[in-house]
């Protein structure tokens, strides 16, 4: 009789357990779940660094520390069950798309805190360009890590060497007071063919993705979105205008492909690791991995060139908290942390992947410098950058965040609507149409504009809401 009452109260027990949603079931006390995506010995810095560096300051405490491949996939599942990361690591572009779903913990009750808060000088000091952007309805659910910036790196033997040959055609290195003319003059000449013709030398390259098309249409006047972030302006006159010029500075056989495949012999990043081109469009995160693979190349990196405008595009990673926290306020402790000046700096130090989100540090003398990564056995997995390195290889990072002196504006910008991850795939497939199918750009555009329409309109027929009247 006793084994028959155990067995019935072990599957009485086995059903609550699956019927009782997971936020409901018993969370270990004083503990804080962490979670990132990236490369296996980024660990150093978030598990070594941050979470055990957290635990040190709350020996009470515990993080779970976890780094998942499809990080956006599993913050996607955990909300469906009702649970989430106390702490959560996300990019800028799918923040509006969290917040709608109702995924991550308003922050304006710790920011304005009076004993865990931010001073103002603490908020003045993000930069502005992104702080703004995570203002949605005078709520804030994140605070900004980084600020990743798209740049033109060069390879600078290659200008020597044209220089040398071509006195009288003097091609000047990179720099801020570049305009798109002066882009495509260098590119064209600094791209050498041999006796048939063959490309052995190319001047320009970038991989085919949002970043390039959004830096030259900002550059052209014209902007991503209408002001409900409903529209996109993509395929306005200035869009065009930009996408004509992109497809125009690529010669006709350059090796070049849509980003996230993998990279070749042939792609823009591999061909100027290997000296065979000579200026290349890419972002802040390039750099480590250049140097890890070609310590000898002789490079540097410029802001990007302007055409009407000054304009750089940037993102930004973010941390923020899930809505189904158990301890929001502890993880608010630990994210107003991480975001600290001194830790924006070791996360700088550390990887130099991407400048961090506080004017303060990137204008800090010890932003000019960094130790990089090494593995306890001896394997360094980011380089270190030396004093005398910083203004060929960091300086121009400053550049975005800086006003210009004429208009007063930043030159960096951030795009972050609610649709920008499916506006970045439409544009990614204009790109690629226009560059490597020979489609009118206009064509092309409109196409992409069309695409995020309909989906905007699908979504908003799912929730019982009318069409957005377009002209």
């Amino acid at each position: 009789m006793k084994l028959a009452t155990g067995i019935i109260l072990a599957i009485l027990i086995s059903t609550l357990v699956v019927l009782i949603p997971p936020a409901a079931l018993p969370v270990q006390p004083n503990t804080l779940i962490m979670a990132v995506w990236g490369m296996p010995f980024e660990d150093r810095l978030f598990r070594d660094g941050y979470a055990r560096g957290f635990e040190q300051l709350n020996p009470d405490w515990t993080v779970r520390y976890q780094r998942h491949a499809q990080i956006i996939e599993k913050y996607n599942a955990w909300h469906v069950q009702g649970r989430g990361a106390d702490v959560m690591r996300l990019g800028i572009d799918y923040y509006q798309a969290f917040v709608d779903k109702g995924m991550l913990t308003p922050l304006n009750q710790f920011i304005h805190d009076p004993q865990v808060g931010l001073s103002e000088a603490e908020i003045a000091d993000h930069f502005p360009q992104i702080w703004r952007q995570l203002v949605l309805g005078n709520e804030i659910y994140a605070l900004p890590s980084d600020n990743a910036q798209y740049g033109l790196y060069y390879n600078r033997a290659i200008f020597d060497a044209w220089n040398a040959a071509h006195a009288d055609q003097h091609v000047d290195y990179p720099n801020s007071e570049w305009t798109w003319d002066d882009l495509a003059n260098a590119a064209k000449r600094l791209t050498a063919r041999d006796d048939r013709g063959r490309a052995v030398q190319y001047g320009i390259m970038f991989d085919l993705w949002a970043w390039p098309f959004m830096a030259f249409l900002h550059q052209a006047g014209g902007t991503c979105w209408d002001q409900s972030a409903t529209t996109t302006l993509i395929n306005s006159p200035q869009g065009i205008e930009a996408l004509t010029y992109l497809v125009s500075i690529i010669p006709d056989d350059a090796p070049i492909k849509a980003i996230g495949l993998a990279d070749s012999a042939a792609s823009p990043a591999q061909l100027f690791k290997i000296g065979s081109l000579a200026m290349l469009l890419d972002g802040s995160w390039r750099a480590p991995n250049l140097e890890l693979d070609n310590p000898d190349l002789d490079y540097a990196i410029a802001p990007l060139p302007h055409g009407q405008d000054r304009a750089v595009v940037s993102g930004s990673v973010l941390w923020g908290i899930s809505s189904h926290s158990e301890s929001p306020r502890k993880a608010w402790e630990m994210i107003k942390w991480m975001t600290s000046e001194q830790q924006s700096l070791r996360y700088w130090d550390t990887l130099r992947v991407a400048p961090p989100a506080r004017i303060s540090v990137v204008q800090s003398e010890a932003f000019r410098s960094t130790n990089g990564l090494v593995t306890d056995d001896g394997v360094v997995r980011v380089p270190p950058m030396s004093r005398e390195q910083y203004p060929l290889r960091a300086r121009w990072l400053e550049y975005a965040i800086t006003p210009d002196p004429l208009t007063g504006n930043r030159p960096g910008f951030v795009e972050a609507a609610r649709y920008q991850m499916d506006l970045q795939t439409a544009i990614t497939n204009a790109l690629v149409a226009a560059v490597r199918d020979g489609v009118d750009p206009k064509a092309a555009l409109d196409q992409a504009a069309a695409d995020v329409h309909a989906i905007i309109d699908r979504d908003r027929a799912a929730k019982g809401l009318s069409p957005i009247e377009r002209d």
